[in-house]
């Protein structure tokens, strides 16, 4: 077996290896700091999903949240290790620097613990020579796999925004998926080629030294658009050493495992995932025993509407009439108006003659698709435009005006029917608001 040729490193290089830690620390520190305004953003994302794309879309913008959330604790566990094990180092060193010579034996304890203590921690610049490799490997890493794990990010979100847009072109979901498909046919067969390749009965057969490493470039290219020469050389590095280590297995398996667990965690902690799922929408707001979970009336509510408000800004609701405003989400809009009896804008007209025109569409189709009812009376209603703005962003409504409400004493009960149907019972989606007068 052929000798690999021994590579003679610049001094720099060398002396740059050895103090590391100190841009480690540094750069830790920030990417700490960064990582923890992940949720954050993640949160902004999940706003703009749930109020901007349609019930399809909103299937990859559920399998995109939970990624991105599981990218997000990864990366802020794996820097904060990262910085303890720095720390460990640091500590460590500064204690064999205070005490040069180890270990030394005194009267106080037994001759036979000192001999085993020594034997099992005397190596002390040893274990300092591991720790700073362990803190090395890991800040490495952890770039590389963020860098893997934002590439595929970034190119499920542009699958989202295209999936979007071609649903506005009138597509059915179907002929969407086809489409798409086809595009990764090709990264599809040039993967398995690359796996196959790879088997010892193949991997020297003139056929895959022909085609193997041009396919493993192809898909380098199409999976990794940002720092993809760092990501290839980072992941390669590691599994180059480690990859005929028997506990190479195990390690893969564990840190799988370790993934499912800290993905179904930021599932459960996180609200904002199951309302995602089409069911959980139609059912958040189908309880009359139950008052709405979050308290409209107060200025600081900051998350979305996905039930209607009673009285927010007009005042409470008395005899002499009220108003509801009732959420629609894109979700909602994009079946309204596919569904409306009412004639499309022609497309030719003026633009501000057409946006007027569409406006009033939008509200004659409301009227169709919302059917809205106070204490079992069916209201006669009035709908209007409004947009309310907090921090989760700009959310679409109608506001409807109810005068003389058949109002009781104590609870009256108000219920809003959108025509928006189930996915498996094709029901209606209702919402009932409790309030008391």
């Amino acid at each position: 077996m052929e000798q690999e040729p021994v590579r003679t490193k610049p001094k720099w290089l060398r002396k740059m290896e050895r103090e590391s830690w100190q841009p480690e620390l540094i750069i830790s520190g920030a990417a700490i700091l960064g990582s923890l305004q992940l949720p954050g953003l993640i949160e902004q994302f999940e706003y703009y999903c749930l109020l901007n794309f349609d019930r399809d879309t909103l299937f990859i913008c559920y399998i995109a949240v939970i990624y991105w959330r599981l990218v997000a604790l990864g990366l802020i566990f794996t820097f904060i290790f990262h910085f303890i094990v720095r720390a460990l180092w640091i500590g460590l060193v500064g204690l064999n620097s205070v005490y040069p010579g180890g270990f030394r034996t005194n009267n106080k304890f037994s001759r036979h613990y000192q001999e085993r203590m020594r034997e099992e921690y005397g190596d002390i610049d040893g274990f300092i020579q591991s720790l700073d490799r362990l803190g090395s490997g890991i800040f490495g890493i952890a770039f590389g796999i963020a860098g893997v794990f934002v590439n595929f990010g970034l190119v499920t979100v542009l699958f989202i925004f295209i999936h979007s847009w071609l649903i506005g072109y009138g597509l059915e979901q179907r002929q969407i998926w086809v489409a798409i498909g086809c595009l990764l046919l090709p990264l599809f067969l040039a993967s398995v080629l690359t796996m196959v390749s790879h088997l010892e009965r193949f991997r020297d057969t003139a056929f895959v030294r022909k085609y193997q490493w041009p396919a493993a470039m192809f898909i380098s290219r199409l999976t990794y658009p940002v720092a993809r020469r760092y990501i290839t050389t980072s992941t390669n590095l590691v599994t180059s050493y480690y990859a005929d280590n028997k506990g190479f297995g195990f390690y893969y398996i564990a840190g799988l495992a370790l993934i499912i667990i800290i993905g179904t965690s930021s599932m459960l902690a996180n609200d904002n995932i199951s309302f995602f799922i089409d069911a959980v929408y139609h059912r958040m707001a189908d309880d009359p025993t139950r008052a709405p979970d979050a308290f409209t009336t107060e200025s600081t509510y900051e998350g979305i509407y996905f039930q209607p408000v009673i009285g927010r800004t007009e005042g409470e609701p008395d005899a002499r009439g009220m108003t509801v405003w009732v959420p629609l989400p894109e979700r909602e809009i994009a079946f309204l108006e596919s569904t409306c009896s009412v004639a499309e804008v022609d497309d030719d007209l003026p633009r501000g003659e057409r946006r007027r025109l569409n406006r009033e569409r939008t509200l004659a189709c409301a009227q169709e698709y919302l059917e809205i009812s106070l204490n079992d009376e069916k209201m006669t209603v009035d709908l209007k435009r409004q947009y309310r703005t907090n921090e989760a962003g700009e959310q679409f409504g109608v506001l409807a005006y109810l005068p003389d409400p058949p109002l009781r004493k104590g609870v009256n009960t108000l219920l809003v029917v959108a025509q928006y149907p189930e996915e498996d019972s094709g029901e209606p989606r209702r919402s009932y608001v409790p309030f008391y007068h």
